[in-house]
């Protein structure tokens, strides 16, 4: 045996600075340890999972600077609508004029635009840290900010009064941010975490819902206008929902004007129901329930099985039931 072949059965002890290992994707730069372990510094947010949290914050910062961005315009035509109306029908026009539908309408394009675009960069973030996405064929990031503008619009323009200051941003604000983060958590949580993630994304569509079909209903407006207007934001976010249902994008598209339609109907009958205020934007909210929950479960599971009709169908008759006695 020679003496390089000694050195290379017995190398020199390696100092603890050369014994660093670096983690690509959930991990900090950390020091191995004798044992062999590694340290996971995974960062989650909410625990539900998004890993890296510090490496996609610009991306979460677009999402907050887009609902700045709208919550802000929305207050503009909050200032330029508040005052005393002339008291006629509908109450949307009663403090409104061109430059305010002018200004609605570049409102509209900043939600659905701004929300698309922080939607693109989200993924390309999550992608460079090693939690691509999955690909899909119909980018719907802009529905839910959408909605919410619309909402937001209307409402401000039907009470133009102080408090509208406050809540006309509040929606536009809230809507569009948690758009946006709940899809963030869908996307990315794990499988262990998903239910939950579902969870927080329902409730923010069935807000935004309630809040854009009481805006139509309030102002009694006709019903050539209501019904397409009403089947349009519940397709929409029908459209939105069967994010979840993992379906080509041609049959979510059909199944989101089914839902339209069905919504549409429903106005049309709603219309003639001697009811006011919210009442109707809570029956509107029911039937996009049991409509999109039922559309949800068809796309998921191919069926629709017993228990889904006693979930969507009795839980939404019985709130049915008790609006129409309330009301």
């Amino acid at each position: 045996m020679n003496q390089g072949d000694s050195v290379d059965r017995h190398p020199r002890p390696q100092r603890a600075s050369q014994r660093r290992v670096e983690q690509r994707v959930g991990r900090r730069l950390v020091d191995a340890p004798d044992s062999g372990e590694e340290r996971d510094d995974e960062h989650k947010i909410f625990g539900l999972g998004i890993a890296k949290a510090e490496t996609r914050q610009p991306a979460y910062g677009q999402g907050i600077v887009i609902s700045l961005l709208t919550a802000g315009a929305v207050l503009l035509l909050a200032i330029i609508a508040i005052g005393e109306g002339d008291r006629s029908d509908p109450p949307i026009l009663q403090r409104t004029d061109q430059i305010f539908w002018i200004i609605a309408a570049f409102v509209l394009l900043i939600a659905a635009g701004g929300a698309q675009y922080a939607e693109r960069t989200a993924s390309r973030a999550a992608a460079a840290v090693g939690h691509p996405r999955p690909t899909t064929t119909l980018a719907t990031a802009w529905a839910v900010p959408l909605v919410t503008a619309i909402a937001a619009i209307m409402l401000v323009a039907t009470y133009h009064n102080r408090p509208m200051l406050v809540l006309g941003p509040l929606i536009a604000f809230f809507g569009t941010a948690g758009a946006l983060l709940s899809r963030d958590l869908l996307d990315e949580a794990d499988e262990q975490s998903n239910r939950v993630a579902s969870v927080i994304h329902t409730l923010v569509v069935h807000a935004i819902a309630f809040l854009a079909f009481s805006a139509v209903y309030l102002n009694k407006l006709d019903t050539w206008i209501s019904a397409p207007f009403v089947g349009v934001i519940g397709g929409v976010l029908i459209l939105e929902t069967l994010e979840r249902g993992g379906i080509a994008a041609p049959q979510r598209i059909f199944y989101a004007i089914i839902g339209g339609f069905v919504l549409g109907e429903v106005t049309v009958a709603l219309n003639w129901w001697p009811s006011y205020g919210w009442t109707g934007g809570a029956v509107l909210l029911v039937i996009f329930y049991i409509t999109a929950g039922l559309l949800l479960v068809r796309a998921q599971h191919q069926r629709v099985r017993s228990r889904d009709l006693i979930e969507f169908g009795g839980v939404g008759g019985l709130f049915l039931l008790l609006l129409a006695f309330l009301a």
